[in-house]
């Protein structure tokens, strides 16, 4: 601390105070320095963060007049005896009428509850949504429905386990929801193998009458022993996928679909599919007497084993009759959408070989055609090099709806048989990729949330008319400073081209040069870019505290097609590390207010991982922060819950000699003697898709080396906490990567602060 400046003294008084206090707003005097004296803009600062809101989910009635979203936002919620930091996450639902011009939104819900999912009924008179009240856990959400006319709204359901993804029938008579349900709510018993050692599922010498014993005959013991494992002390694991997110699966569920009668105040949800097995994506056909859903009821393997999955129809007046419409060896069906007449159903499939790869693919099959016919494709992979999500069929017409991850945007697309390729509807704004991030139809009318660099999220209509803004849920923005992502693309000798953006600091001085960091994103198939929402604030505020952002889409990347995500097939370091390399040091040639003395890096999961790896094989970084990455690929395999990605990126298991030998050459943490750069290393303390114990190994090795290494663990953060934790933490997260860089540069900005109001 002694070799300290004064502007940094500053500096860590500003973090401290954001850090113990997080207050909402930042108080101070002090403006930037400008070359023409002018008064700088409103920089993006870190407590921006709270003040963000986002949409989980749009619906639309079936005429096109009205839309109801779901807007999520972090709320302050302090009681009177709280630690002044207390922020909760809360999901409201706003009413938007399309009929009218320059409507502003009508606020539905309020109040400490999260509510999503919303559906309007067919006629936009009622609005169906799953409901928290006052539980942090949103699986135990229930469907209520709500007049839109007037009146309150009233609850439906009351399942154990909450429900999820509620849908209308057609005529608005009856509605359709899935529930998870335990195993001992179902009837029978499974015929998959149980898979514990020398045990069967129900045990003849466990039954009800067994006295739990802990002395006693072996029919006794067993049944007390039966008993603590209910209790969950201990946890019996006995499955091959035993880990969520955060937490261990201690014991197994099955998603179910429920129907409700509407007309029959006095009905009450009748559970329409049954066995040991999952059932999900359920639609009502247009005759609302029968629904099309995905599963695959096989009892040849255990459930955790099961990769594909099949096209069935339930015949709600047949006693819940299911029969197969389409089965593929080898594909993992989902997303089933009836066209209006209900002769065909649309649907998303991806091949098993390569789940890691293979791009998710449009298809179309007949409602009454044999299960094994070939579909009609409507999408390839070698035609169209994107991997469709989000599909829906525009009403009363042959066309189809669907969003891609594509070229640094989401945009919205169509399509339909008559068609050769898909054509894009919404794509670009202001020559840079937009994102799409949740759309729906109903009439003429398209209803979207859109993700621009300038306007990270407004939901806006397209129709006959053209495309107008609904609702701005982020006004606060055009009043702030921002950077402006600036495209670029390098090629290979061979022919790989490789996008990448770059952001200037905001308040760029000519002459003046401004230290570099280079963000890498993780999957590895994620892809970034100007369409893409999550990094929106960290990419503004690290170029409201003076730096250039570079960042891009290396080989592995989502985006660019089947080939380009394979292209680093047993190869985690070296190629990807080379692309974003290449992608800095085109920015470093061509753009002298970037310097090369004062670069940083940071990336977090597999991009954690690039972050370790590149700095054991270049020393130009001033200081690095890997996050929630991974490090030594066989440990990997055996503690984190996305070890099948790792078989399928690397060709098989460690158990193979040369696999293994693949595996530990792609490692950073046997680089990890060659490790010079100072670096932070961060994880979540309940991180189960990474595992903690990767950064734990990373950070020992290097302590025990004697180089400079920092390790900082979250208490309760998941994986997903930079985009969905605790907002503390997350806010804790920016700061930390910030100070981090700051002690190992020479960065004269001012640390970004709000005027006085």
């Amino acid at each position: 601390m002694r070799g300290m400046n004064r502007s940094f003294a500053r500096l860590t008084f500003q973090f401290a105070f954001f850090t113990t206090f997080f207050a909402l707003l930042v108080t101070s005097s002090t403006a930037w320095s400008v070359a023409d004296d002018e008064q700088a803009g409103t920089p993006i600062v870190t407590t921006d963060l709270l003040r963000l809101r986002t949409v989980s989910d749009i619906t639309v009635d079936a005429d096109g007049q009205r839309a109801v979203v779901a807007v999520r936002s972090i709320s302050a919620e302090n009681d009177q005896d709280d630690d002044p930091a207390k922020w909760a996450y809360r999901s409201h639902l706003y009413l938007l009428e399309l009929d009218e011009e320059n409507a502003a939104p009508r606020r539905l819900t309020h109040g400490r509850r999260n509510d999503r999912s919303p559906r309007l009924s067919p006629d936009g008179k009622q609005l169906l949504f799953v409901r928290t009240d006052e539980n942090p856990d949103e699986s135990s959400g229930q469907l209520w429905l709500m007049p839109l006319d007037g009146g309150e709204a009233r609850q439906l359901t009351r399942q154990k386990h909450g429900v999820s993804d509620p849908q209308w029938s057609r005529d608005g008579t009856r509605i359709l929801f899935t529930a998870p349900l335990d195993m001992e709510d179902l009837e029978g018993a499974p015929g998959w193998p149980h898979e514990r050692p020398n045990r069967d599922l129900h045990e003849t010498d466990l039954a009800e009458e067994q006295r739990p014993r802990p002395d006693g005959t072996r029919a006794e013991i067993r049944a007390w022993l039966k008993k603590n494992a209910e209790d969950f002390n201990p946890n019996v694991i006995t499955r091959l996928s035993f880990q969520d997110e955060q937490r261990l699966r201690r014991e197994m569920r099955f998603t179910h679909i429920f129907t409700l009668d509407l007309e029959d105040d006095a009905a009450t949800p009748e559970r329409i599919t049954d066995g040991f097995y999952d059932h999900t994506d359920a639609r009502f056909l247009p005759d609302g007497q029968r629904v099309v859903c995905i599963a695959k009821r096989t009892d040849e393997v255990h459930p955790d084993r099961v990769r594909e999955s099949d096209l069935w129809m339930i015949d709600l007046r047949e006693d819940h009759r299911m029969r197969r419409i389409l089965t593929r060896p080898g594909w993992r069906l989902r997303s089933p959408r009836p066209s209006h007449d209900g002769s065909v159903i649309a649907f998303l499939a991806q091949r098993q070989d390569e789940p890691a790869f293979r791009q998710n693919i449009l298809g179309m099959a007949p409602i009454n055609g044999p299960e094994d016919d070939e579909p009609v494709w409507l999408t390839e992979e070698e035609t169209f090099r994107a991997s469709i999500r989000s599909i829906e069929w525009k009403p009363r017409r042959t066309d189809l709806l669907f969003t891609a991850p594509v070229r640094g945007g989401f945009p919205l697309y169509s399509i339909s048989p008559g068609l050769l390729r898909p054509v894009a509807l919404i794509q670009e704004h202001d020559d840079l990729p937009v994102g799409v991030q949740h759309f729906a139809v109903g009439g003429n009318r398209t209803v979207y949330a859109r993700t621009t660099p300038a306007a990270p999220v407004q939901v806006r209509v397209r129709d006959d008319e053209g495309d107008r803004l609904l609702f701005d849920l982020n006004e606060w923005v055009h009043e702030r400073e921002l950077s402006m992502p600036q495209p670029g693309e390098l090629e290979w000798q061979d022919g790989t081209k490789v996008q990448y953006w770059f952001m200037e600091p905001t308040q760029r001085v000519e002459g003046e040069r401004y230290p570099v960091v280079l963000q890498i994103h993780g999957g590895p198939s994620a892809m970034w870019g100007p369409g893409e929402l999550s990094m929106w604030h960290e990419f503004q505020l690290l170029a409201s505290w003076g730096y250039g952002v570079v960042y891009s889409n290396p080989r592995g990347s989502g985006g660019y097609g089947y080939r380009f995500q394979r292209a680093n097939f047993q190869d985690w370091g070296e190629g990807p590390a080379g692309d974003v390399l290449a992608a800095l040091d085109e920015v470093l040639d061509e753009h002298p207010w970037a310097d090369p003395d004062r670069l940083v890096i940071t990336g977090g999961s597999y991009a954690g991982y690039l972050t370790a790896w590149i700095v054991a094989h270049d020393h130009r970084f001033r200081a690095a922060v890997a996050q929630r990455g991974v490090y030594h690929l066989p440990t990997f395999y055996g503690e984190g819950n996305a070890w099948r990605l790792l078989g399928w990126a690397m060709g098989g298991s460690p158990f193979d000699p040369e696999i293994r030998e693949i595996m530990e050459r792609e490692s950073p943490f046997n680089f990890a003697d060659q490790i010079q750069t100072p670096l932070l290393i961060k994880h979540g303390d309940e991180d189960l898709r990474t595992g903690v114990s990767q950064s734990e190994m990373l950070y020992r090795a290097l302590k025990e080396l004697e180089q400079p290494v920092e390790f900082v663990r979250y208490p309760g953060a998941g994986h997903d906490m930079s985009r969905g934790g605790d907002p503390k933490q997350r806010m804790d997260r920016l700061n930390r990567i910030i100070e981090f860089f700051e002690r190992h540069i020479d960065n004269p900005r001012v640390a970004p602060v709000l005027p006085e109001s």
